[in-house]
This record gives structure tokens, sequence and C-alpha cells, in this order.
């Protein structure tokens, strides 16, 4: 794991300073601690940093990795599948200097050229220099585990693994990319490849691009997983081969010359792994978290139990509020923009705990919720089926279908899911956890009317047959091309990383997502069970137990936030220009002190406006982290 930076002056009129190449991948060392690399072309128009985390093939490895005929790559991942790609590619006589997965993206280039990505099985973002095409060429995985920002302005390509190396250099000044406001306040994150700032973007999942002297140009180099199609598998089969790609999963990523552990909640996704590992690897370190006073956001009692019940050597960290609130300086550094989600906090503080006992790589069950149907609230919609069907049928006339609806209809996520349908818009059942168009209308208002628009980022338009399986397609393929890799593969990402951590995640391999996105609705949930096939496949892996707790989750202690010491911090920023821009600050104050504040919706609208002026005060203005809220200082440094 590393990250990676660079600065391509394709227009031919400029030079690469070395000095600010160097600043913009300094700014990331906490991404790699174990070692630096630089490389200038001989003409001073191509520079590409490096900064390492070593985790495999601790004394080789070392970046920019040269190849043949002055190919030079920077990568950020890790691919799994490289001991047979390496040994496919040594029959055929192919010889390799290394033990490490970067010298195999090098070979497959030289043979493959750009179609190099679709053998790669792995989470990674690289940028490869082909003199012979005078291109960077680079690519994002198919998932979106790793992040690649870009910038193209004035003849010189920028990139970076984080945007705060973009922001390094000279010829960029951060501005608020307006666009982009609506789609963070509905999804809690930006939309790729749009970010909050102007002008920078983020490769979208599964594309790739190349910059030359014409400029940038992005593709999609894989197909959308799995596809709207049927799945062929028996319900039996199905759970079978979940499990035996599940463990195949499980075993590739314990690749590593450093020790690995496992993030453990004690629910069914992270006791998979640790389960799948019991033998593979007795004894593994887990860890778990929990913040003081608060037993109904803790899961350490269940970890415990789990990891008593499977042998690991397992570790706890407790978080207190005021180690919470000194963290706001760590949180609006890492994220660079903001991710609005408070579980970023807990996320910290485990992976932190993780790396005092000598952990470098984790593995965490992100993903298996999206994959296999896992959320309350899929069910909770679901489980209300007949008068589901009679909203899908009539989303013009609700007011005609009758009072048997009206629980359903109190639902935010259902009106705003109806208000969708009405116009032909269809939405995910998950969209509004952020906000909804009644929600950014009242806090946007009428004079900035185009920072509330919104499009589905795939599957926008009703597909027709059966409304309820369409309503499942919108909806997993909203959470795989949006909430998946924008915010919940990019909060592991920052806070492991913020910690020297690598992050892996079992249940995005590309075969396992390949094979199980498909798979039809009643496979992952009927008559209110969740993920049907994930739990008939763990029989004999995790206890009973466990497969049937009901789901819990990471969770942030955000209501208590918000009625103490960051009440005040809050009522400043409302009162600040930066807030005022854009957001009405009576409307605002009427979300702080409404009576639903407490409700989870409330929190998440709330958490995302203060990520908004704490990110706007802090990057956009400059300010430093103490002028924005004062508590103590925590270790961020510009």
């Amino acid at each position: 794991m590393c990250g990676i930076a660079g600065v391509f002056e394709f227009a031919g009129t400029g030079e690469v300073d070395p000095a600010v190449l160097v600043a913009m991948r300094d700014t990331m060392i906490h991404r790699g601690p174990d070692g630096e690399g630089l490389f200038m072309s001989g003409d001073r128009k191509l520079g590409l940093a490096h900064r390492r985390l070593s985790i495999v093939d601790l004394d080789g490895g070392h970046q920019p990795m040269a190849g043949a005929g002055g190919l030079m790559l920077v990568f950020n991942g890790e691919i799994y599948n490289f001991p047979r790609l390496k040994a496919s590619l040594e029959s055929e006589g192919v010889r390799f200097e290394t033990s490490c997965d970067t010298e195999v993206i090098l070979k497959l280039y030289e043979k493959h050229g750009r179609d190099c990505v679709e053998h790669l099985d792995g989470m990674f973002a690289f940028a490869l220099w082909d003199p012979s095409r005078q291109e960077v060429f680079f690519a994002r995985d198919r998932v979106g585990e790793k992040p690649f920002y870009w910038s193209s302005e004035g003849g010189r390509f920028l990139f970076g693994s984080e945007i705060k190396a973009i922001l390094q250099h000279p010829a960029i000044t951060p501005e608020v990319n307006e666009a982009a406001v609506g789609p963070y306040l509905t999804n809690l994150v930006t939309t790729a490849p749009e970010t909050l700032y102007r002008g920078i973007f983020k490769l979208q999942p599964g594309f790739a691009g190349y910059c030359g002297r014409g400029g940038v140009t992005t593709y999609a180099y894989g197909p959308v997983f799995g596809g709207r199609k049927a799945g062929t598998s028996s319900f039996g089969d199905a759970s079978k081969n979940v499990k035996d790609l599940l463990e195949r999963s499980v075993s590739d990523r314990l690749m590593a010359d450093v020790p690995v552990g496992v993030l453990l909640s004690g629910g069914l996704d992270s006791s998979t792994i640790v389960g799948l590992l019991r033998d593979k690897a007795p004894g593994i370190a887990t860890f778990s978290v929990g913040f003081e006073g608060r037993v109904d956001i803790d899961e350490r009692s269940e970890a415990r139990r789990a990891a008593k019940h499977f042998g690991t050597d397992h570790h706890e960290v407790e978080v207190s509020g005021e180690e919470a609130r000194a963290f706001l300086a760590g949180l609006v550094h890492h994220q660079d923009e903001p991710l609005a989600d408070p579980v970023c906090m807990p996320l910290n503080f485990v992976c932190e705990l993780a790396a005092k006992q000598g952990v470098k790589v984790v593995m965490a069950g992100e993903g298996a919720d999206e994959l296999f149907w896992g959320y309350p609230g899929y069910s909770k919609i679901l489980d209300r089926e007949r008068e589901l069907r009679a909203l899908l049928a009539a989303p013009g006339s609700i007011s005609k279908i009758g009072a048997g609806v009206g629980s359903l209809m109190r639902s935010p996520r259902l009106v705003e899911l109806m208000d969708g349908i009405a116009s032909g818009r269809p939405l995910p059942l998950h969209m509004p956890l952020g906000m909804t168009r009644r929600q950014r209308a009242s806090l946007l208002g009428a004079a900035q009317p185009a920072y509330s628009g919104w499009s589905p980022p795939a599957g926008g338009e009703s597909k027709g047959g059966d409304p309820i399986e369409t309503l499942f397609w919108d909806t997993q393929e909203y959470e795989f091309g949006l909430r998946l890799p924008e915010l919940l593969l990019m909060r592991i990402d920052r806070f492991s990383m913020a910690n020297s951590v690598e992050a892996r995640v079992p249940f995005l391999a590309p075969e396992l997502v390949d094979y199980a996105y498909p798979l039809p609705l009643d496979f992952k949930w009927k008559q209110g069970v969740t993920k049907r096939v994930l739990r008939e496949s763990l029989g004999d892996v995790v206890p009973s137990w466990i497969l049937e707790r009901p789901k819990r989750g990471f969770g942030a202690p955000v209501d208590e936030w918000f009625s103490g010491d960051l009440l005040a911090s809050f009522e400043r920023l409302i009162d600040t220009d930066s807030v005022r821009r854009f957001f009405q600050p009576d409307a605002v104050r009427r979300m702080l002190y409404s009576k639903g504040r407490g409700s989870t919706q409330a929190r998440w609208s709330l958490w995302s406006v203060f990520n908004f002026a704490l990110w706007h005060r802090y990057w956009i203005e400059g300010l430093p982290i103490e002028e924005i809220v004062p508590v103590t200082a925590g270790t961020a440094s510009r």
C-alpha cells in the first residue's frame, strides 16, 4: 500500500519542479512511511513520486519501478492474483527481478498494453509512463477500493492518491465546485468523477485513462458487475459457490510479509472472515472499538464473545468524548473533501489500535451488506410488499391509495422514492441517508437551485418488468456505482492509511462479486431474512448466535456531540460567510434545534453540513483547525 503522485507537462511549455513534486509526495507520508521514490524524465516534462508502506517483498519493490523501453510505474494497492499471473508469464519465458506485484503490472503492460488492467484481481490505482507513446496511462480497480484523483489545466496533468497532494502544486487554487454540493448533501459524498474542488476529478471505479499531447481521456475498461441478469444456480449451489469463493478470497488476502489482523464487531460479516481464517491463521489479532458511556452503539461485548469462540488475540479501545472531539483536526485533514459518515471516527481509532499492536494489514467486512442485501432498512420496506406494490403502481396518485400505506409514507426514504418514481426517475432504497429533495430545497434556498440537482449514477430509469425487481436492481447499482466505492471504501482507505495500515475487503473480490451480484432478490432477501444465501453458506463456519444476531454496525455518538461542546462550535460555523454562501442559516438552525434531530436521518444531515463547513474553513479558506473548532489540537498539519 502506498501513496502516489505525479506531474506531466503534456503541452510541452513547462517543466516539472522536483521540489514541488517532493512536496506533493510528502503530504502523504502516512500512506508510506517505509520508503520514498522519485523519477524525473530527462526533459523534465514528467515527474513521478511514491511513498511506500512495505507489505510484500520488504527489501524489493521500490518505486517508481522501471520496465523495458523506459516504462516507469507508480502503484498503490495489492494484486492478489499476482503469483498466478507471474507463474503464467514465467511459463512464457518472461523473467522477473523481484517478488512483488508491482513488477507483474509492468510485465503485463509490456505484453497487453492498456488491456493489462483486465487481468488484475486486487485493489489498485496506478500511473504508468510509456515513452514510446509519450503518455501517462492510469487506472483504478473495478470495485473502487483505491482512489485516484487528477487535474488537467493549462497543459499540465496532475494526479495523486489524495487530493491534498494535488493542492500542493502552486498552479492549483482550491475553489468550491458548486455543482457538487447538491449530490454531496444527498449521498454524503461527491459523485465521481466530480469532487468538491473545481477542476479536480476522481477517477471512477473500473475506469482507466491516458494523458498524451492531446490531453486526458478516460474510459470504462470492464463491464458492470454481473449486470441485470438472473442467476442460473439453484439456491443450494449458490450457497456452496459463495462459500468457496469467499474462502479463496480470504486466503488470497492473507498474502503479506507483515502481521495481518481483522476488524471484528462480532457481527456476521467480520465474524465470517475470522471464521474462515480459523485454520489458516489461528490466533490472528482482532480489533474492536467502542465509545465511553454509549452501550447502545457499543459492540465490544459481542466482539469479545466472537473472539473467544474463534480463539483470536483480541484487542479493543474505548474512545472518550474528549478524544473524539480532539480528533476533528485529523478528521478534516485526512478526508480532503467531506465524507459525511460519522463512522470515520471509530474507524480511525480502531486502525490506530491495530498500528500500535504492530499490525500493518487488517481485513474488514465492507461490501457484504451491499452484495447480499444485509441492511435492515431494506427489509423494513420490502417486508411491506403489498403496500409497496400499491405505491409503485400509482406513484402519481398516492393520496388515492388509502390509509393502509400511511406508515410506509412516513419514511423520508419512501417519500423520496415516490417523488422519483412519479417523475420517471426511480431512486434506490438507500439514497436518502443524506438529505431528501425537500430538505435540500429548504437548506439551499431558491437562490441556488443548481446545488440541489442530482441524477442517479446508474440505472436511472425504469427497466420495466416487476417493479420490486426493478427497485432491487436500481438499489444494487446505486450501492456499487456510488455509495460503496465513494463513501464506504473511501472512509476505510482514508482512516486505515492515516494510521499507516492497509485495509483489505474479502467480500469484494472481483470473482465473488461477478458471481453474487446477479443472484436473484429471493436468494438475498425473503420474508424478512437478509443475506439468505450467505447465511446458508456459513452454517459450519460461524455459530448460530452470530448467524441469528440482528445487524447493528459501527456507530458514533453524533447526538451526544451536537448536544455538548460541538453545539457551540456548530453555532459559530452557521454564522460564517462560508456557510451563509451555500446554506440558509435559519434552515440549519431549525435542523440543529428541531425535536427530531435525534433521528438517524437528522443526525446524518447535521453531520453533512458540519463536515462541509469544517472542510470549507480548513481547505478552502486555509484556517488552522484550532480557530475553527476550539478543542484540543490533533496531530494534523497542513
